[in-house]
């Protein structure tokens, strides 16, 4: 199992040096707001595909405005060292992130498909399924990505796709082959972005499919036409259908500014398995239980998948639960053999971890002498 055996920043968020060398594979962070909690998080977030738990701009992630940062990370799976870097150095064109992993440089995090997988909540997604979908598309695919690495590069792929279409159609919009094949290069990637989110959330329902303690059992669906179309014909019929579309609605688009179908359009839904209520719909407690719910059962999937479980990054993970689902949750971290954070402001919301964990206090991007 993926575990964490060092952490080290420079110049990163309000860390001007730090190095972790954490003894336990569950472990608790406490400190006040802003001590640099999940800073940490982040940083570690960093170091799997994607741009990290907050998907900051890469100039926000030095201290102080710094162009220069760095996070570098030593794991062990299955027996074996793994060192994972990533920073960022300033140069004549401004910063630019650069990648390490087992000491060869890569081009992105996406080819990282040996790397641990990592899933994570913060306190911002109490509000995931109050707000816009791209929250959501964000985070499903951070859960699709721990499961089919290769997602993170079909993403990709078709975000780049995309990107040189709208400004194809706004700069030549007669050159309809260039467009043809752009459009045909997002409806590959697209089917295959659809196929493997449908993947996950068959998989993740079934995981789900019943109560964990206080947890509720958990039904999940997409909200996307190409998903829907891909349950009902083959993908290369999908691929078809979708070309054809996109090339319809050049026009519309160009004078959007912008690609108004595709899978950067999809969504996902969440309700309760017993009661059919929508996490859209329920409160904030209970949108927290079904998010937790998800995370739990997405990590046994990814374990059983990957013979690996995910590192689980819990940001004020026991905010808005009941003391039952307060229970459930330390109970079931307790089982995990990867590394698992979580933080809070108290210790005391934790002391059922106490014979279990390995608690730590931040102070101002420091770590306390225990």
């Amino acid at each position: 199992m993926p575990r964490l055996l060092k952490l080290a920043l420079t110049q990163f968020r309000n860390y001007e040096r730090l190095t972790w060398q954490p003894d336990n594979a569950l472990l608790v962070l406490t400190g006040t707001n802003g001590s640099g909690k999940t800073n940490l998080l982040e940083a570690i977030s960093l170091l799997s595909p994607g741009r990290g738990l907050r998907a900051a701009p890469l100039a926000q992630l030095g201290r102080n405005g710094s162009e220069a940062w760095g996070v570098s990370a030593s794991f062990e799976i299955d027996g074996s060292p793994v060192e994972i870097g990533t920073g960022a150095q300033a140069g004549a064109d401004g910063s630019r992130r650069s990648f390490l992993f087992n000491g060869r440089q890569s081009r992105s995090a996406a080819g990282w498909e040996q790397a641990p997988s990592a899933v994570w909540i913060t306190p911002q997604m109490d509000r995931l399924f109050s707000e816009g979908a791209s929250g959501r598309r964000r985070f499903l695919d951070r859960l699709v990505i721990a499961v089919t690495p290769q997602h993170a590069r079909e993403l990709a792929a078709y975000d780049r796709a995309m990107s040189h279409r709208n400004r194809l159609l706004q700069t030549r919009f007669g050159e309809h082959s260039w467009l043809g094949a752009l459009e045909a290069t997002m409806a590959q990637h697209a089917v295959a972005v659809a196929a493997a989110r449908n993947d996950v959330v068959h998989l993740l329902s079934h995981y789900a499919s019943t109560a964990l303690g206080a947890f509720p059992a958990i039904q999940l669906r997409m909200d996307c036409p190409i998903s829907d179309r891909l349950l009902q014909h083959p993908a290369l019929a999908v691929e078809d259908w979708l070309r054809t579309r996109l090339e319809s609605l050049r026009d519309q688009d160009r004078t959007r500014g912008r690609t108004t179908s595709g899978v950067h359009r999809s969504d996902f839904v969440l309700s309760d398995h017993q009661s059919g209520q929508q996490a859209a719909q329920a409160s904030t407690g209970q949108q927290k239980a079904l998010l937790l719910g998800v995370i739990l059962a997405h990590a046994r999937l990814v374990e059983d998948r990957r013979n690996a479980a995910p590192l689980l990054l819990l940001d004020e993970p026991l905010v808005h639960l009941d003391a039952g689902r307060r229970a459930t949750l330390l109970e079931s971290v307790r089982g995990f053999r990867t590394t698992v954070i979580l933080t809070g402001t108290d210790v005391e919301p934790f002391a059922e971890l106490k014979s279990h964990a390995r608690f730590s206090v931040l102070q101002q991007g420091a770590f306390l002498p225990s």
